[in-house]
């Protein structure tokens, strides 16, 4: 059974995708910048295929008019992974903790707490961010998995269409 997601639901969520990590990147680059950045410029590879499998994603599955993730038979979970990922990722830049060369280090979080550079402020915000991390990772895995069965099973429908038209 195909469900057609609202098309302004969609094109939301496929536009989140797209441009909140890099929000993401804006907000660690901006708040904290130290040795995490070298690190995620260091994985930057990794962290590209990731993005550009995201974009893939968005384009396809979201924001064509007849996308799979729109039409499919998955209902409102690709709309709910998308956001999941795409949040928790702007939210995990919020609460990484970076610094540290010069005895300074925080995040945007403990910024705005004022901890920095405090025991407290590091534990706090790094008990926030390893489950935030966690949630954008499996929110980026949950949305990919749904996009490959949607392509899968719209291929199937495809094949069936193509063979009841086909003289035998």
């Amino acid at each position: 059974m195909t469900m057609s997601i609202p098309r302004a639901t969609a094109i939301l969520a496929g536009l989140a995708l797209i441009l909140l990590p890099l929000v993401a990147l804006a907000v660690k680059t901006i708040a904290y910048p130290g040795w995490m950045l070298v690190v995620m410029i260091y994985y930057s590879p990794v962290f590209l295929i990731g993005y550009a499998t995201q974009i893939v994603v968005a384009a396809n599955g979201l924001l064509r008019e007849r996308g799979v993730l729109r039409t499919g038979s998955a209902g409102r979970r690709p709309i709910i992974a998308a956001w999941l990922t795409s949040s928790a990722v702007v939210a995990s830049a919020f609460f990484l903790v970076d610094g540290g060369d010069d005895g300074q280090y925080g995040s945007a979080f403990t910024e705005l707490m004022g901890t920095s550079s405090t025991a407290a402020g590091e534990s706090a915000t790094m008990a926030v961010f390893m489950p935030l991390a966690l949630l954008w990772v499996g929110g980026w895995l949950w949305l990919v998995v749904e996009w490959v069965v949607q392509l899968v099973l719209a291929r199937r429908v495809r094949r069936s269409r193509h063979a009841q038209m086909s003289p035998a």
